[in-house]
């Protein structure tokens, strides 16, 4: 079976045999960029009445068409016909329908390469932008939430093996400056893409003298690619994107599964608000975390489309070729991907309680201060380092034969060990928690007063990127 496509048959019969239909629509995916493809198609058919192609009627006929087809769009009823392939061919077909030939001038001077080409760079500008803002509301939330956890002390860990003590707002806020780079990835994304590719035709200029500057004027873009066969073939604009959703989705990850350890039964330190959760069908007493494991598994397929577009593109030649078509799955995908994960992480984040008693019944339970104790022996005994971390750990495997803690451990059997050890003011002092936190003075650690500084540094920061300039594209008309 076949079907036609006549506004591109060319040389062709435009007769496409069904498999061909198949595999070369996109318009089941492309249909999103119908804001970037209709904002990119107003700017060409005002170029087009500045150099004379179009009529000032012509010009006003053509906007009014694509404005009913974005209305149409938006509201559900515009009609796909999968033979027509994509985006572009969807809103010349119903252009023409609607204002008649003059329909078939806009597509003067300019390919369909060029048009898909500003259609993603439109779509990368704006939505860096987008995921850039819900990236910096999940950062405002780790700065409220670290800000009012200052005192609060938990264990750190190497290994998942409990380490040392740290503050609750150092914990969060290492998360906070990761995310924060994210920030940073999504700005190299959106300058990316602020390069103006409409007017290169399908590989080599176009035959009229068209005015590129005003595209670029009118579309807000800040420079014009210099090369027309490097603007319709590049895709360092989505991959650039990509990247940065990819890294972003990783954090995202950690986070969840530290969020789903952390509300375990063996832990405890969280508990997730009902809302967030969901039961068991057949346990009653289950809480299970599935919004932080459906985040977890997310994240592999927002990573799986940067490898999928770096493979389409390693061995393409100079210019255009159809496998560039595979560039929107990903694209969208992880988009929209993204969209799910941020808010739903930032809701966990938002809602969850700590658990403040089984935070430091698990440091001591873990000996988390027995550096403190070794590092004390070395200061204020003169020992050196080795020999102090010997006694450290006998006294912990002695805490282990006794089913207790190091501070329950008996005066009589740390004076067995050590007779340094037997000295209850030396001892007790150097296995205070909030003591312990505040000797990593060091720019950066734990100490009560680098995090405040750092919650300086962290309000600062938020501030600065809430004034960052996006540059949203102009998609209204």
């Amino acid at each position: 079976m076949t079907a036609s496509r006549q506004l591109l048959a060319g040389r062709s019969s435009g007769q496409v045999s069904d498999i061909m239909v198949a595999m070369g629509e996109s318009i089941s995916l492309d249909i999103e960029l119908y804001r970037e493809d209709i904002r990119g198609s107003v700017a060409h058919a005002r170029m087009l009445e500045r150099i004379g192609i179009l009529t000032a009627e012509e010009r006003t006929s053509i906007e009014n068409g694509l404005r009913r087809i974005k209305t149409e769009i938006e509201s559900g009823s515009f009609n796909v016909d999968f033979a027509l392939e994509d985006i572009h061919t969807h809103v010349e077909t119903r252009l023409g329908e609607l204002i008649g030939e003059t329909a078939r001038k806009l597509h003067t001077a300019r390919s369909r390469n060029d048009q898909i080409a500003v259609d993603t760079h439109l779509f990368v500008r704006r939505c860096a932008a987008e995921i850039a803002g819900l990236v910096w509301q999940m950062c405002a939330t780790l700065y409220e939430r670290a800000a009012s956890e200052l005192d609060t002390i938990l264990p750190g860990y190497t290994h998942l093996q409990i380490a040392q003590p740290v503050r609750l707002s150092h914990h969060l806020l290492a998360h906070f400056w990761s995310f924060i780079r994210d920030l940073e990835r999504l700005d190299r994304a959106a300058r990316a893409a602020d390069r103006l590719p409409l007017g290169s035709g399908a590989m080599a200029g176009v035959n009229y003298a068209t005015d590129r500057e005003f595209l670029r004027t009118d579309l807000d873009f800040r420079e014009i690619y210099s090369n027309s066969m490097d603007a319709v073939s590049t895709r360092d604009h989505i991959l650039e994107f990509l990247h940065a959703l990819s890294v972003c989705a990783l954090r995202a990850s950690r986070v969840a599964e530290e969020i789903i350890i952390w509300n375990s039964m063996e832990f405890g330190f969280i508990d997730l608000p009902d809302e967030l959760t969901t039961g068991s069908s057949i346990m009653p007493q289950k809480k299970n975390p599935d919004l932080a494991e459906l985040i977890r598994g997310k994240v592999g397929r927002v990573c799986s489309h940067y490898q999928n577009l770096s493979m389409n593109l390693k061995s393409l030649p100079l210019t255009y070729n159809r496998d560039l078509q595979e560039d929107r799955m990903p694209l969208l995908d992880a988009d929209r991907q993204m969209r799910l994960i941020l808010p739903a992480l930032n809701a966990m984040l938002a809602g969850m309680r700590f658990r403040t008693e089984r935070m430091r019944a698990s440091l001591q339970k873990g000996h988390a201060l027995a550096t403190d104790l070794a590092d004390a022996l070395v200061v204020q005994k003169g020992l050196p380092f080795r020999d102090a971390h010997h006694l450290v750990g006998a006294a912990v495997a002695r805490c282990e034969e006794l089913g207790c803690t190091l501070p329950e451990l008996p005066v009589d059997e740390r004076e067995n060990i050590s007779p340094l050890l037997a000295d209850d003011d030396f001892y007790g002092a150097a296995l205070d928690l909030a003591a312990s936190t505040d000797r990593k003075v060091s720019a950066g650690g734990t100490a009560r007063t680098r995090q405040l500084e750092q919650l300086e540094q962290a309000g600062q920061a938020l501030s600065q990127w809430k004034k960052h300039n996006w540059r949203f594209p102009p998609l209204d008309f």
